[in-house]
């Protein structure tokens, strides 16, 4: 029973001693692993499609990703999103677009296999299509 409760005291201490600022952080981290699994079981993917589709050849990196602790890159979250077609960094800003300033992207990727680097279609693919916009009133 004492060592129970030396336990819940010290998992009790190590929590407390992390900032909310800290906090935050982990459940950002947590908040996009889930995303990014959420996004492979809608594609039906496994890790190893993903490793594929990303160009990646190390397997643990995937798992890296949606362990939840990784510390992402805007370029990893970018090409995470461009290859799984979801938005990891939503930009817009509605009090910009409000004075008039717009930003506007536009990416249009159709990926076709699963196994083939990312990359590789990108460079072999006819239908993609890029543009982006920017307009300050």
């Amino acid at each position: 029973m004492e060592k129970t409760d030396k336990r819940t005291r010290k998992i009790s201490e190590i929590l407390s001693s992390i900032s909310p600022q800290e906090a935050k952080r982990i459940e950002n981290r947590m908040l996009i692993a889930a995303k990014i699994d959420d996004a492979m079981k809608a594609k039906g993917w496994k890790n190893k499609d993903l490793m594929c589709a990303m160009g990646k050849s190390n397997p643990s990196e995937v798992t890296r990703w949606l362990s939840g602790t990784h510390n992402f890159t805007t370029d990893t979250l970018t090409d995470l999103g461009l290859a799984l077609g979801v938005d990891f960094l939503n930009l817009e800003d509605n009090e910009q677009v409000a004075k008039g300033n717009n930003y506007q992207a536009t990416i249009n990727v159709f990926v076709v296999n699963p196994r083939e680097s990312y990359y590789d279609q990108l460079i072999s693919s006819k239908s993609e299509y890029y543009s982006a916009n920017y307009s300050s009133n």
